[in-house]
Order: C-alpha cells, then structure tokens, then sequence
C-alpha cells in the first residue's frame, strides 16, 4: 500500500448532520470528474440532464420520432450516473437524519476488495451536533473547504490517473442503527490497496467533547447497493 495522504479539514461551523451529508455527496461529484470518471463537471452533467427533462416537458413525444439523443451511448451512460448519484445522495440523507455516521469510505475500483483509489472521510466526533438543522450558507460555504483543501494538496496531485471504473461507497454508522437501504458488511474492512487518502473533518468543538468510542465493535460497515460507473465519451464532444 502506498503512503496515505491525510487532509485535515477545520471548519468552524459546528458539524451538523446535515453538514456531514454534504461533504459526502461533494466529495464523492469532485472525485468523479477529478479522477477521470466523467468526461464534465458533475454540475454541469446535472444541467444537461435537467435541460433534457425540460425539454421531454415541452414536447409532445407522442408524435416525435424517436430522438438520436435515446440511440446515443453516451447520454444513457451521463443518464445513469446522474440517474445512480441523485439516488445515492438521497439515501445518505435519509440515513443522517435516522442515525449517527462515523466516517464514510469512497472506492475506486473495479472491485471494493482490491481498489485502485480509496477515500475516507473521518468524522471526529460522529455524535458531535446530532442536529439536522443548517442553513444552506453554512452546508455550501463546508463543501466549498472541503473541495479547496482536495484542490490544494500538493500530495493528491501525485496521484496517477485511472481510467473509468466501478465507484463503491460504504458508511460505518452505529451497529445498532436500524438503516435501511444500505446493506450491512460484517466482515468487511476497508482494504489496504491502492491509492489512499483520508480526509479528517475538524471543528473548534472537538476539543470540549468526549474523544469519540475507540470500540471497533460498536461500529459497522454499510455498503451502498447502487455502484456508480465512469465513463468517457468517445466522440470528444
């Protein structure tokens, strides 16, 4: 295994659920086009998308003939991961609002066993703030940190390129969480391959809390049942 790079994230803004839900759903859009899994900004894959759905609304497709866009590879393959990201991120909202995440675990690869690239995202105090509430300010202004503190790490940069490849995403919440959706991994452990870092989420109150339960057994690994495919357009467009 190579050398881990570790970020440290400070944020002043206590970290709420609905905070910790974000940095995820950003981290897992910025890792997507930032290493080689979209051909485009995940953004700007949304407004395509959103775009065409506008577009499905104003047209009567009744009396269309069916459309090139349908026959073309690589909108169903920009489709399905818009398509497998919305629904992903759905779902790690609703797991934060029914129970306590301690970290959450993004791998790159073909399989979760032997990836090529794993990112984890270190909570240092899950029960820190158990609030879902946040104003939108606060939740933009941790994400925007939290992509700046990736942009800026001189050791990231060193990291080799992968092509398109399988996106695997696991959450170590509570064992005893009734959590539905993501399926419980007993026996899974974060694999020691690949390229890794860590990204460890930090606030002002971490210090006046109670160091968080060292007891691995009281933490279980949650796998995501969708896995989100990369893809390259082959025309260049």
């Amino acid at each position: 295994m190579a050398k881990e790079v570790e970020v440290i994230l400070n944020l002043n803004e206590d970290v709420t659920q609905i905070i910790k839900s974000a940095l995820i759903k950003s981290c897992i859009e910025y890792l997507l086009y930032q290493r080689q899994q979209l051909p485009m900004p995940y953004h700007e894959l949304t407004r395509m998308m959103e775009e065409e759905q506008k577009q499905d609304i104003n047209t009567n497709v009744v009396e269309q003939p069916v459309t090139r866009r349908f026959l073309n590879t690589e909108y169903k393959n920009a489709k399905k991961v818009y398509e497998d990201v919305e629904c992903l991120s759905d779902n790690i909202n609703k797991l934060f609002m029914s129970t306590v995440v301690k970290s959450a675990l993004i791998l790159l690869g073909s399989t979760p066993v032997s990836p090529k690239e794993r990112y984890l995202l270190d909570f240092q105090n899950p029960e820190e703030r158990n609030s879902l509430e946040s104003s939108s300010r606060i939740c933009n202004s941790s994400c925007r940190k939290l992509i700046r503190s990736l942009i800026s790490n001189p050791d990231l940069g060193t990291f080799k390129d992968i092509s398109p490849t399988s996106m695997f995403v696991f959450i170590q919440a509570s064992r005893s969480s009734h959590v539905q959706w993501f399926r419980p991994k007993s026996s899974f452990k974060p694999p020691n391959r690949g390229q890794s870092c860590k990204i460890s989420v930090r606030t002002a109150l971490d210090e006046q809390l109670n160091p968080p339960n060292a007891n691995t057994d009281e933490w279980l690994w949650f796998q995501a049942p969708v896995i989100v495919r990369g893809y390259r357009n082959r025309s260049g467009v």
